[in-house]
């Protein structure tokens, strides 16, 4: 039988992965015999499938029985560079569970080898100098981008320890040092492929195949947000753990592979992308023609070791601190600007260059910010915070006329659903309606009054609140005497279409005000079919108004209605402060946003022993 006539020199191999296994007339004796785990005979023959199920792997980078290691090419060979308890060590292979693991060849990977730093380990503090040195030598820059662009470098050494990293775009006409920045950067910055308009299928094969993030550098990335396969991998590369799936067709099957997109990334072109998720993602470094310390062009052999060296001995850093992690930090930014910039800060942590990158940090927050407030949607919150009343439903037109006014927009009577502006061109109704939805969160809803029908909006105070401090807007509730959510006034002192005054309050003298109502659906939107009720559950002072002009109810201001409660109310809950307030006068609703409003301010609260909440005035 086969597992008895196999000699030593067969006993590794197996029928199972022989060329003969099962062939007929293929030369094997035991054709009908023979399973695949019985070992071979002396016609053994390996098959190309058992050749391949023997490659042995090939990495750059990981961990091994030895300790971590690093692919580098050590006397003209590849080899590998192993961190172990004694020092640092090079060898031919590793160890991995029992199995071998050779370095990867010079042609399996974009960038030039490392090699094996026999020099001492520097600080961190030296080793951010040594760095700097390349940019302020070879980049006519402003300073602080030259010690932003030396962390960057270390940070590519470090990104495993990272949440996030940050995307790096230097904009800037021809010949104003866009290149030569990404050349510096793919000569130091770890495993870098560096290319021109790279195609995403490279990308995904670069990413396939490494081991560790490394450095993606492209230039000419013109157009980059029209390549949807590219903008993805940008867009989710900059977290930790992100992936990008794609659909792969065989002749047999179909399958999804997920490719692992989180590394350091920058890019060069002459001009922004255009699409906000870009945007927000990268780091943006004006470039314009200067001159450098030294040309890149006159770059000679000293330059060439010297940074050959210099890359050596980030290598053999980042091997000397892999089991270190980074310090946390606190910033004064959130979002994602502390995305960007916390690891950038971290790997610097300590060093005299964190004063300066947090002073850049704190002038990018203030231009963001500034961003933000002048484009479209930062007019729009301005206008609906300015214009806002609680529980009061916003008209359109209201927003629509303030917008003209703050966007200096034209109207032309022959397009009365568009305005054209300075700034922003054409503008449509729609457009402004989908941002008071998509940005505001925004629920439309359709209104009657006694003039027609109309489209109005309500918003969340707090999901306004916040909103308005994103675009750097301080939301100041205002208060109307119709504590409805259907009834509509604009809370400031003005003229109806009879010329009768209306008081800071939303009512007019002498005059009843209608109340618009809720349309329900389109088919109760006549105007002549018959009225909706109103709705007369909440005590409003409105409502309370008499018809004869002769009689009216007084309306209480804001100042009376808190001198009322004052004079009542030292310490009690919620409820018994909001009744007093009605008791002034004050609608349940109006007196409930009060209330909100002083919460914090003016009125504190605290626990009894009984575990009962209750509020009580400030002592001044």
């Amino acid at each position: 039988m086969p597992a008895n006539s196999s000699g030593p020199e067969h006993s590794k191999h197996r029928c199972g992965t022989c060329a003969r296994f099962k062939i007929p007339d293929s030369g094997c004796p035991w054709t009908n015999e023979v399973s695949s785990s019985n070992r071979a005979c002396s016609s053994f023959y390996p098959s190309k499938k058992g050749d391949k199920a023997a490659l042995t792997p090939r990495k750059v980078s990981g961990l091994a029985e030895e300790g971590y290691f690093e692919a580098i090419y050590h006397d003209d060979k590849p080899s590998f560079v192993v961190k172990t308890d004694t020092g640092f060590r090079v060898q031919d292979t590793v160890n991995n569970q029992g199995k071998t693991t050779e370095p990867k060849e010079i042609n399996e990977f974009p960038y030039e080898p490392y090699g094996m730093y026999e020099g001492p380990m520097l600080s961190l503090k030296e080793l951010f100098l040594k760095v700097h040195d390349e940019f302020d030598r070879f980049l006519d820059v402003d300073p602080i981008w030259k010690d932003f662009l030396a962390a960057c470098v270390l940070l590519s050494y470090q990104q495993e320890k990272t949440r996030t990293v940050p995307y790096v775009y230097f904009v800037g006409d021809n010949e104003s040092g866009k290149t030569v920045a990404l050349t510096l950067l793919s000569k130091l910055c770890y495993r870098a492929l560096f290319g021109v308009s790279i195609p995403p299928a490279d990308i995904y094969g670069y990413l396939d195949d490494s081991d560790a993030p490394g450095t993606i550098l492209e230039d000419e990335a013109q157009g980059l947000w029209k390549d949807m396969d590219k903008a993805k991998i940008y867009k989710a590369g900059y977290k930790q753990g992100a992936t990008a799936p794609r659909t792969f067709i065989t002749q047999h099957k179909r399958f999804i592979k997920y490719f692992r997109v989180f590394c350091l990334k920058a890019a060069a072109a002459e001009e922004m992308p255009r699409v906000k998720g870009l945007l927000e993602r990268f780091i943006f470094i004006s470039m314009t023609e200067g001159s450098p310390k030294k040309d890149w062009a006159d770059v000679d052999r000293d330059d060439e070791r010297r940074l050959t060296s210099l890359r050596d001995l980030l290598l053999k850093w980042r091997l000397e601190t892999r089991e270190t992690t980074l310090p946390e930090i606190e910033l004064p930014v959130r979002g994602r600007l502390k995305e960007l910039w916390k690891p950038v800060i971290q790997v610097v942590r300590g060093l005299p260059v964190e004063k300066d990158l947090r002073l850049l940090l704190d002038r990018l927050q203030e231009e963001r910010m500034s961003e933000k407030t002048n484009t479209l949607e930062g007019h729009i919150v301005k206008v609906v915070v300015d214009l806002y009343v609680p529980n009061r439903p916003l008209p359109f037109t209201e927003v629509w006329d303030s917008l003209v006014t703050d966007l200096e927009g034209k109207l032309d009577d022959k397009k009365p659903n568009k305005m054209d502006t300075p700034e922003f061109r054409e503008i449509t109704k729609q457009k402004i309606g989908y941002r008071l939805r998509e940005v505001l969160g925004g629920r439309k809803k359709r209104l009657r009054r006694p003039d027609g029908l109309f489209w109005a909006y309500e918003f969340d105070d707090a999901k306004l609140r916040r909103i308005a401090k994103k675009y750097g807007c301080s939301l100041v509730l205002k208060f109307s005497s119709d504590s409805t959510t259907r009834g509509v006034s604009t809370g400031a002192r003005s003229e109806n279409d009879d010329g009768n005054t209306i008081n800071s309050m939303g009512k007019p003298s002498g005059e009843k005000i209608d109340t618009p109502r809720e349309v329900e659906s389109v088919e109760n939107s006549r105007t002549t079919s018959e009225e909706l009720p109103l709705d007369h559950s909440a005590p409003t002072i409105k409502n309370e108004t008499k018809v004869n002009s002769d009689t009216q109810v007084k309306v209480p201001s804001v100042q009376e209605v808190l001198e009322y409660v004052r004079a009542r109310f030292v310490e009690g809950t919620e409820e018994e402060w909001i009744r007093f307030a009605v008791e002034a006068g004050c609608p349940a609703d109006d007196a409930g946003a009060l209330f909100e409003r002083l919460k914090g301010d003016e009125v504190f609260w605290h626990d009894t022993p009984e575990g009962k909440t209750v509020w009580s005035w400030v002592t001044k």
